[in-house]
């Protein structure tokens, strides 16, 4: 089971940020399309970082009084580490649960393809194993 299947399946459609945007503007973005983490990419459209939850969290309780003029750049995670569509989704899944984040940016040839999440690494084995209930799918689960 490849990421690039699980892509595919949800579709590749990611949330993208500029560094020098403002923070408060992403958080609006992530609320307005409830999702938990942004993408942060050149202006070229290199994967840069990611901005989450957590880090606008984070900002908001030291910053408390200046938040409004903080951008992107101010806080985003930096070297994120990246998976291809062809990398296994159960190795990325260890990668991320070892790692203790939830996101992963999908790039290919620098090229930023898709998102895949611990979410979607388990929402397409569940379906899977609907789909195929016999015990092949079954050992697709027990990896965890």
């Amino acid at each position: 089971m490849s990421v690039g299947e699980i892509v595919r399946t949800k579709g590749n459609e990611v949330l993208t940020t500029l560094p020098e945007a403002s923070v408060v503007d992403v958080a609006r973005l992530m609320s307005d399309r409830r999702v938990g983490l942004v993408v942060v990419c050149s202006e070229g459209g290199r994967v840069l970082g990611v901005i989450s939850e957590r880090d606008i969290v984070r900002a908001v309780a030291i910053n408390t009084d200046n938040i409004a003029t903080l951008a992107v750049e101010d806080l985003y995670t930096r070297d994120v580490q990246t998976c291809s569509p062809s990398n296994d989704a159960r190795d990325i899944m260890r990668i991320m649960h070892e790692g203790r984040f939830r996101h992963m940016p999908v790039v290919e040839h620098g090229n930023l393809k898709g998102l895949v999440s611990v979410g979607d690494i388990l929402e397409y084995l569940k379906e899977q194993s609907e789909l195929h209930s016999n015990s092949e799918a079954w050992e697709e689960l027990n990896f965890l």
